[in-house]
């Protein structure tokens, strides 16, 4: 996969020319198609509702979930290493998600493609070895484009993990394993479904799609995302 992010968030007509160009860029996977194609842009504090195609995007399709018991909504969180703003959006996503507990279910997914699957055996290592906290940190380290490319194979990464206190064979021996394996595919079948083409990529109960145009500012993703909470429960309903 190429890595087509920029270290700049954008707004306006122009954020949407570039995720035009990485829907191309992204070609080998199969974006899914959105409702409308207008700009995002942070609303001026007069506008009561948000819209979509402006603060966030709709599926054409929805993509079915899983029905839980306890009723609570999926976030899903599409993410790369190779990301300079993953990670400030993994903390807004982690608080809005305590701040809603009751409602919410909050998960993480490595983007992978058959071209790029770094992310994925990194992040699936760590899981085994019963240290994903070591990820979130990963993701803030590897927000600075230099520590990435210095960390960007699996013996750096080996090397990276001794030092958080991993044992270096134990790391190397699981990154190499069937499971973790088994986990990089599943991975990249959930890449494809969830049409990701861009990072940070999140999916509000199948539905609706934010992205860094809208993961950049505390406030306005925290009401974007009670906007979105609101409307689904709405729709439950109905």
């Amino acid at each position: 996969m190429k890595k087509v992010w920029q270290n700049k968030l954008l707004k306006g007509s122009f954020a949407m020319i570039l995720l035009s160009v990485m829907d191309i860029a992204f070609s080998e996977v199969n974006a899914k198609s959105f409702s409308v194609q207008n700009s995002p842009h942070l609303p001026s504090a007069n506008i009561i509702q948000f819209e979509d195609g402006r603060d966030y995007f709709s599926y054409q399709e929805p993509i079915v979930q899983a029905k839980r018991n306890d009723r609570k909504i999926p976030i899903q969180f599409f993410f790369d290493y190779d990301c300079r703003v993953c990670s400030s959006a993994q903390d807004i996503l982690q608080l809005y998600s305590q701040i809603r507990p009751n409602k919410l279910i909050f998960k993480e997914y490595p983007v992978a493609t058959n071209e790029d699957k770094f992310s994925a055996i990194i992040f699936y290592t760590l899981q085994r070895l019963n240290a994903s906290e070591l990820s979130d940190a990963l993701l803030f380290e590897t927000s600075e484009k230099a520590r990435y490319t210095e960390l960007s194979s699996l013996d750096k990464m080996s090397e990276w993990a001794a030092l958080q206190g991993i044992n270096q064979s134990e790391f190397d021996e699981v990154a190499s394993s069937i499971g973790v394996k088994e986990d990089v595919s599943n991975a990249i079948d959930l890449t494809e479904e969830y049409g990701v083409f861009t990072f940070p990529y999140v999916v509000v109960d199948g539905k609706y799609v934010l992205t860094a145009s809208t993961l950049y500012n505390d406030d306005y993703s925290v009401a974007v995302l009670d906007f979105l909470v609101n409307k689904i429960e709405q729709e439950r309903k109905q």
